[in-house]
């Protein structure tokens, strides 16, 4: 349609976005601590949520460095 032009305010919950990419972050970074053992280390539970919880941060929000 040539000529029509519409314009919609599309508003985003920015907190309910993030939370939601943390908890899902953390929950697979614990989960991937335990893929190979029962008892991690602690170090290594810390750096498998930090991980996890980044990349899927990553998913949802575009870094400054990364325009």
């Amino acid at each position: 349609m040539e000529g029509v032009h519409t314009k919609a305010t599309v508003m985003v919950d920015a907190y309910r976005v993030i939370a939601r990419a943390v908890e899902e972050g953390v929950k697979y970074g614990w989960n991937r601590a335990h893929k190979h053992t029962d008892d991690p280390r602690p170090d290594h539970i810390q750096s498998e949520i930090e991980s996890a919880v980044m990349n899927s941060l990553s998913e949802v929000i575009i870094w400054p460095e990364r325009l």
